[in-house]
């Protein structure tokens, strides 16, 4: 979903403009257009799999995809609050194209860019998100365990591992 935004921003459109704004202020994109990009992105697609990042927020949100796509599953990434933590106020971040890396990275490996830390990567914002993710992700991520539709990784491991351990359950490998 970050890169259908930044395509978006890119193009200098309207909504692009609008949402460059957004970005720019680190607010959430509202689930209002977060649905109008997923239904054109589903439109647009021809391959029956399909790995969408960011859209099941909310039960508003799993609603709406439900209108859309009936045969769905969500891999779930159970990681540590500490470990999230340890994580997110590290990680860096390339203005000019948007793109997020790992903890400490100093530069962007495709431009050479300079990364810097977000401004909203702070203990007060990250535990904002948390709070967030527990009022509302977390519930509705509960509620399609119950329907079977949720995939479990542990992201406590290595990089490395949770890649392997991903191949793994989305058989990607085969």
């Amino acid at each position: 979903m970050g890169q259908e935004l930044r395509n978006i921003v890119s193009s200098g459109s309207e909504l692009g403009l609008k949402i460059k704004w957004i970005l720019e202020s680190w607010a959430l994109v509202s689930s209002d257009i977060v649905w109008e990009i997923m239904k054109e992105v589903l439109a647009n697609q021809s391959n029956e799999n399909l790995i969408l990042d960011w859209f099941i927020r909310n039960e508003w949100n799993k609603k709406s995809l439900e209108k859309l796509v009936d045969n769905y599953q969500v891999v779930f990434f159970e990681l540590s609050k500490e470990k999230a933590i340890e994580r997110l106020l590290g990680r860096m971040y390339n203005p000019s194209t948007g793109e997020t890396f790992i903890a400490w990275t100093k530069a962007d490996p495709e431009t050479w860019d300079e990364l810097i830390v977000r401004k909203d990567d702070n203990e007060e914002s990250i535990l904002k998100r948390i709070d967030e993710y527990m009022n509302n992700t977390l519930p509705t991520a509960e509620l399609q365990r119950k329907e079977w539709r949720v995939i479990s990784i542990n992201a406590d491991q290595s990089i490395s591992e949770v890649a392997s351990e991903m191949v793994e359950k989305l058989w990607l490998n085969k």
